[in-house]
């Protein structure tokens, strides 16, 4: 399994994990850690994590993952507006589990704070909609 592959893995398994244990609950503590061991690995090659969810595809940086083909978190995060994860710097733990909290508050539509406090703490990663242009390019003459 690559490494991007088995960070997503991790990351929606965590997901899943933080929606039945509390925060400080043995299990979600041990699988968060996994997801941030898992990403932090991600960086090894110098390379910024990004990671693109479009229509049954999930594209690491250029790349198509065939792995994760129909991969049923993708059409999960596209629901909740998250079709694309840029990951801008390595993160701290804390950092990490931030970036978890809003992921998990858009999934079940709840709040990880306010819009305000959310714009105001740098997490080290862009996440959203990404949009498509599908005007036809001029053709050269």
């Amino acid at each position: 399994m690559s490494d991007p592959v088995r960070f997503l893995n991790t990351f929606a398994q965590t997901l899943s994990v933080m929606t039945l244990y509390p925060e400080g609950h043995p299990s979600r503590e041990r699988i968060v850690d996994a997801a941030f061991e898992d990403l932090d690995a991600l960086f090894a090659d110098g390379a910024l994590p990004r990671f693109t969810f479009l229509e049954g595809e999930v594209v690491y940086g250029r790349q198509s993952l065939r792995d994760l083909r129909e991969w049923e978190w993708s059409a999960r995060l596209a629901e909740c507006g998250v079709s694309r994860l840029e990951f801008e710097r390595r993160m701290t733990r804390d950092e990490f589990e931030g970036f978890l909290q809003e992921i998990q508050a858009r999934l079940t539509n709840s709040t990880a704070g306010t819009s305000a406090q959310r714009q105001m703490r740098d997490l080290g990663v862009r996440f959203g909609s990404v949009g498509l242009d599908l005007a036809p390019t001029p053709a050269a003459a």
